[in-house]
């Protein structure tokens, strides 16, 4: 049939197999055809035909038209893609729903590593430190108390450029979920309008933070998550991107000391945007 079949990879991730693909391709080509026609062009198997014109079918991808032959017709392009969005749309809802069945399921899993050992993870590079540790945070049943400095926004902007955007995900579990999430960006006279930059680019995930203050005393970025695991990231000039790695650790201790730590610092942090407007030198 001269298709390029590479061209249509995303079917494969949408989680169709590779008669269905295959049948679905082919019928667009015929648009309107019987089931010989789509194996004998598809390279279809005659015991696979049905089974994949049945599901099409199901999903609201095809069109069955009853008669002698049994007749599939096409749907154009557009609604097509419209309803494999709508798919991929309930596909993502169901399995967040059912998300916390699955982390149940992973909680009460024998731990072979015993003490210190399993309550501290090291993740070495920027990509791993948002994908593996900030994106905990998304998950958070309580509260999330952040301090972040211009090591993160570096790491944040750099990944969402990549197409990972880590802000955007915790905003949307947030959202859906209540959980209290408040964050102090510290900055210096040479960061501060980097942040500025960040807040107006983010400003669509931020917006719906619990609450945000700006602080000109600089410290050690870290995360508490449901005051029992902490995330310390750890940044080195010498290092290309700066971030070099982060330890998640659980320790209630240590998150109650950087909990203490964080309410004395939001007495006295800066609550206006305005006034990091006016550090000296801007």
């Amino acid at each position: 049939m001269g298709v390029a079949w590479a061209e249509f990879g995303l079917l494969d991730e949408a989680g169709f197999g590779s008669y269905e693909k295959r049948a679905l391709v082919t019928l667009a080509v015929h648009g309107v055809s019987d089931a010989a026609t789509l194996c004998r062009e598809g390279d279809i198997p005659t015991s696979k035909i049905y089974a994949a014109m049945e599901k099409l079918a199901r999903l609201g991808l095809i069109e069955v038209r009853r008669s002698r032959p049994q007749l599939y017709a096409a749907l154009p392009p557009e609604p097509l893609i419209e309803r494999l969005n709508a798919l991929a749309r309930e596909r993502a809802e169901a399995f967040a729903t059912a998300s916390a069945g699955l982390r149940a399921a992973f909680e009460k899993l024998p731990r072979k590593l015993k003490g210190s050992q399993a309550r501290v993870d090291l993740a070495l590079g920027a990509d791993s430190h948002i994908k593996r540790h900030v994106s905990r945070l998304a998950g958070a049943r309580r509260r999330v108390l952040s301090y972040l400095e211009s090591g993160d926004i570096n790491a944040m902007r750099t990944l969402r450029d990549q197409g990972f955007d880590v802000l955007k995900a915790i905003a949307r579990e947030r959202e859906r979920s209540g959980v209290e999430h408040r964050v102090i960006f510290g900055f210096s006279d040479r960061s501060a309008p980097r942040l500025l930059e960040f807040l107006r680019e983010f400003s669509a995930s931020t917006r719906t933070l619990s609450g945000v203050r700006y602080s000109g005393e600089m410290g050690h970025p870290f995360h508490v998550v449901d005051d029992d695991i902490v995330i310390l990231a750890l940044d080195h000039p010498f290092v290309g991107e700066g971030r070099f790695a982060s330890l998640l650790v659980q320790d209630a201790g240590l998150a109650a000391q950087l909990t203490e730590g964080f309410e004395q610092l939001w007495q006295r942090a800066l609550k206006n945007l305005r006034e990091i407007r006016a550090w000296p030198g801007r």
